[in-house]
């Protein structure tokens, strides 16, 4: 067990005559950064998908949404060709390295609060922290596919064919004789 603080930083959406539309806040958290990561890192959203535990469609419906946040785009989708695909535009690099080096800043500043809070707690703090999996980018070649489960119809379709004989050919009479 450690302890962790993850940062996360929410913003208002502002209409272009400078009024703040209510009910249209918007953030960017540690899974956000490692979607806009993964997308960098991999070339494709669709690619990304295993690499952040997330499906497609959620992936696609994030990369909308964060487009529509800032005044330009953050990711840029290449829709055909042999370079198809999806790339963060400078905007989208930059929100990264400001994100990351926000986050580290606030993690040295209270580092030694959380030693504190450790030992208030019982964690032992020599152990190597465990990052949580939804604040990580993972290669998707090392994940594995739950097995499939075995139905009764499944089973017993097995099970026949295992108790069904096949019947020997006239060919093999033939050889035989």
């Amino acid at each position: 067990m450690s302890i962790w603080l993850f940062f996360r930083i929410e913003h208002t959406r502002v209409d272009p005559v400078g009024r703040q539309k209510f009910g249209s806040a918007a953030g960017m958290g540690p899974g956000t950064v490692c979607i806009l990561e993964a997308i960098d890192r991999y070339g494709s959203i669709s690619a990304a998908a295993p690499a952040v535990d997330r499906k497609f469609q959620q992936l696609w419906k994030i990369v909308q949404n964060l487009n529509t946040m800032y005044k330009e785009p953050v990711i840029k989708i290449r829709r055909s060709g042999p370079s198809s695909g999806a790339f963060l535009t400078p905007l989208g690099k930059e929100v990264v390295t400001r994100f990351r080096e926000m986050e580290r800043v606030a993690n040295q500043t209270f580092e030694k609060d959380f030693r504190e809070f450790e030992a208030l707690v019982g964690v032992d703090s020599s152990a190597p922290p465990r990052i949580p999996r939804f604040a990580q980018v993972i290669d998707p070649g090392t994940i594995t596919k739950p097995a499939k489960k075995r139905t009764k119809t499944r089973q017993l379709i097995k099970k026949a064919k295992k108790s069904t004989t096949k019947a020997p050919s006239g060919r093999r009479h033939a050889n035989k004789k």
